[in-house]
């Protein structure tokens, strides 16, 4: 039996190819957004390409054994164990030998496992069963990375599999509600919020806690002159210098990446102190500088930080409904300062049409309290918007996707 020859190209496939010629010449002199655009064209020319038949191959068989020979590599210790392989690379027997030896792991096992992850390209095959390190397997071995593999693969996956029966006993309608959704299915938990449940269960708090910080690396961060105007819109303005009063609160900052990053980039710059907010199982695993104080918060409640130049939310807003957004903004308005203090909103954007899988993915949808609210300019098919963010606020940082932006605003004058 012949294989049927290839159909020619669709006009799509070949408006891809010419995008990825485009973008390689952009990508090799270091154009700002050409690595992000081409990794997205060649995504989008793999997909129209394909069979039906590998795509299917692809999603069923091998992106599912990925994740699981992940977390196995994960549990044993492999990425640690390839840490110190020369770039030759070893065989599986010797890689064996010095992953976690309470497990005294198989090594025809780890044989199999790193034959599957050359396969996905997260290892790399120097000879026949001879495998090296890639910069993705020499990251994995990260303690965040392999936080962020345990939190997916063995608390979340629970959650994806009650989707079904979730959406089945809620008469498939959309989740509208923080403390009543497929994660409080899963776990039993309905009327807590996930962060209620973390604080029951700490040590899987601080895996969400430490994949939200692995998630920040390797992206723009939100104080670069090119996604919002530090200097021009926070530190201008501010009529004297005091390392005591408050300059920017990061409310529900998590473990403090993106204050500790502001410190960074302005060190001797910033006219008063940073201070984190946050519960106070995931405050005590920060590891703040000097002129960054943590605190333990409830947004639900009054903000206890007064006269602050900005009062930050990341990933915040999108997590809640609408009412609960009204609380959590509402409780930052009397610490306001008029004229002087705003509010600082980074969100996702989504875009009417063509939404970035880092927008539309199931752990966005379900993982932020599956109330499925995102920020846009206009109707998004799987979830709500609040449009408000793009016609009453001024927006920075719209780039390339998947697109981030901060929206921001100042309590109205008396």
């Amino acid at each position: 039996m012949t294989t049927p020859p290839d159909p020619n190209p669709s006009p799509q496939a070949l408006s891809h190819l010419d995008t990825i010629a485009q973008l390689s010449h952009g990508f090799k002199n270091g154009e700002p957004g050409a690595r992000q655009g081409l990794l997205d064209a060649c995504r989008h020319l793999i997909a129209e390409i394909s069979h039906p038949s590998e795509n299917m191959l692809q999603l069923l068989w091998a992106q599912p054994a990925h994740l699981n020979v992940l977390w196995m590599a994960t549990e044993v210790k492999l990425f640690q164990a390839m840490q110190s392989l020369p770039p030759s690379g070893a065989s599986a027997s010797e890689i064996a030998s010095q992953c976690d030896a309470n497990k005294n792991v198989d090594p025809i096992l780890v044989g199999r496992m790193l034959r599957h992850l050359s396969a996905m390209g997260t290892v790399r095959e120097t000879g026949p069963g001879i495998f090296s390190h890639t910069p993705t397997s020499s990251a994995f071995a990260q303690p965040a990375y392999q936080d962020s593999i345990l939190y997916i693969a063995e608390n979340f996956q629970p959650v994806h599999q009650s989707m079904k029966s979730y959406l089945s006993e809620h008469g498939w309608q959309n989740p509208d509600s923080g403390v009543d959704g497929p994660f409080q299915h899963a776990y039993g938990c309905k009327g807590s919020s996930y962060f209620d449940f973390f604080a029951q269960q700490p040590e899987i708090g601080r895996r969400f806690a430490s994949m939200m910080d692995m998630w920040s690396r390797g992206r723009p961060r939100w104080f670069d002159t090119e996604y919002y105007p530090v200097e021009e819109r926070l530190i201008r303005g501010v009529a004297e210098t005091d390392a005591a009063a408050p300059f920017l609160v990061d409310v529900g900052g998590g473990t403090g990446h993106d204050v500790e990053g502001l410190r960074e980039a302005f060190q001797g710059q910033l006219p008063g102190k940073l201070i984190l907010q946050d519960r106070p199982e995931i405050v005590k695993l920060a590891s703040l500088g000097p002129g960054v104080d943590g605190m333990p918060h409830d947004f639900l409640t009054e903000q206890p930080v007064k006269g602050a130049r900005a009062y930050y939310l990341h990933s915040i807003i999108q997590d809640w409904n609408d009412q609960v957004c009204t609380t959590i903004l509402k409780a930052i308005v009397p610490a306001m300062k008029r004229g002087h203090s705003k509010v600082l909103v980074n969100d996702f954007v989504v875009p009417t049409q063509g939404a970035h899988w880092a927008q539309s993915k199931p752990l966005h949808l379900l993982l932020r309290l599956f109330s499925l609210v995102s920020l846009g300019r206009g109707d998004l098919a799987n979830g709500k918007q609040r449009v408000w963010i793009g016609n009453s606020w001024p927006v920075w940082g719209q780039g390339t996707a998947p697109r981030r932006s901060i929206g921001s605003c100042t309590r109205a004058r008396a």
